[in-house]
């Protein structure tokens, strides 16, 4: 069984788009081989980039032809030492992990084995989800709790806010959160987001409301590389430290551990692959901290290959999931969903990922990002 050939899709915004947000272009990867089996991956997005990372999904596949799906590690590899010396190190690394994920759901179907299974094991049956309520615009705190509300009613355990963006003033955001949690209840986990922004001068008003309405997390409150400020907000708020959503090399979140700056390590599994994921938990476990998989992309194939990288690390506490994405990540692909009572989904036991993607309608946005094209 070899690599024969690499496809690249470019999901459009407009699939993605709803009334609450709006729509997000998707980078997909199939991988052929030659014996009739493909598989599907999923590359990180940002910043209207998804073109140039749908071009270096070509190149870099082009290291893939003619030999196993089973040489992962040292794609990997021999890939990080592009990323390092790369300029656009970040839309390399998303598209070695669109092909990484791709390549482990040819593997799982060959084997016809769960990716977890391939990889040591899953630690766990189902998965603690938390829904992202993130929005493109300015929402009062009657929007967002009523948002948040419709989320909690549905399963989730927890709600992740981000209610100090858009130059919204400090008590615009404290009112949202009081909002929040008044209707979802005391049982829900409300988690903040600052976006490497914090708001204001006096952060004492702030931590005291964030404590004050049990805010469990305080997410990205300082960019990742400013390592300083990330311990001097996480003494001054007292509150657990989330970051590393943007980050893909080892060493960056080697230096966060070592530093004491964060409590949870959020690596984003499109832009590190599975088995990158998995050893930045297993670098995590080692300073005796926890992560949370950052899943930004559909939630199918993202979605699965978050609940695969979680499954099976014993120090994982939740995987992301965007509701404003389902309906779209839906309309050409799907993953078996069961959301509990306790907010949890069962981990993928079909082979490979356990996604479906219906190619038929991924025929119409297919883009030509093959080099020279």
């Amino acid at each position: 069984m070899k690599i024969t050939d690499a496809r690249v899709y470019i999901i459009p915004p407009e699939v993605s788009v709803t009334s609450w947000v709006n729509g997000d272009p998707w980078v997909l990867v199939e991988l052929y081989t030659g014996c009739g089996i493909s598989g599907w991956g999923h590359a990180y997005t940002l910043y209207d980039r998804e073109h140039a990372i749908g071009r270096n999904v070509h190149v870099l596949a082009q290291r893939l032809d003619g030999k196993s799906p089973f040489c992962i590690k040292q794609f990997m590899t021999d890939t990080a030492e592009l990323i390092t010396t790369s300029q656009n190190g970040i839309e390399l690394a998303a598209a070695a992990a669109g092909i990484e994920i791709a390549l482990w759901d040819i593997i799982g179907k060959a084997l016809n084995a769960p990716v977890h299974d391939l990889m040591g094991g899953r630690c766990k049956d189902r998965i603690h989800l938390y829904a992202n309520c993130w929005s493109n615009q300015i929402r009062s705190p009657a929007e967002l709790s009523s948002f948040a509300g419709e989320q909690a009613r549905r399963g989730f355990r927890a709600v992740k806010l981000y209610p100090f963006l858009h130059d919204v003033s400090v008590s615009h955001g404290i009112a949202s959160i009081s909002a929040v949690r008044e209707v979802v209840g005391a049982d829900v986990a409300i988690f903040v987001d600052m976006l490497e922004c914090m708001p204001g001068e006096d952060h004492g008003t702030l931590f005291e409301a964030l404590q004050t309405y049990g805010v469990s997390w305080l997410e990205d409150p300082a960019p990742p590389d400013k390592i300083d400020q990330l311990c001097a907000i996480r003494n001054a708020s007292g509150l657990p430290i989330v970051t590393g959503e943007e980050l893909y090399t080892k060493q960056s979140f080697m230096r966060l551990c070592e530093a004491n700056a964060v409590d949870i390590l959020n690596p984003e599994v499109a832009l590190l692959g599975i088995l990158g994921v998995k050893e930045i938990a297993v670098i995590a476990e080692g300073y005796e901290k926890q992560i949370a998989v950052h899943n930004a992309n559909t939630m199918t194939i993202g979605l699965a290959a978050a609940l695969h990288a979680a499954a099976l690390t014993p120090n994982s506490q939740w995987v992301e999931f965007f509701p404003t994405l389902e309906t779209g990540s839906n309309s050409f692909s799907s993953l078996p969903f069961d959301l509990d009572d306790k907010g949890t989904v069962s981990v993928p036991l079909a082979p490979g990922l356990g996604v479906t993607v219906d190619q038929t309608r991924l025929c119409a946005m297919e883009c030509d990002l093959r080099p020279g094209a």
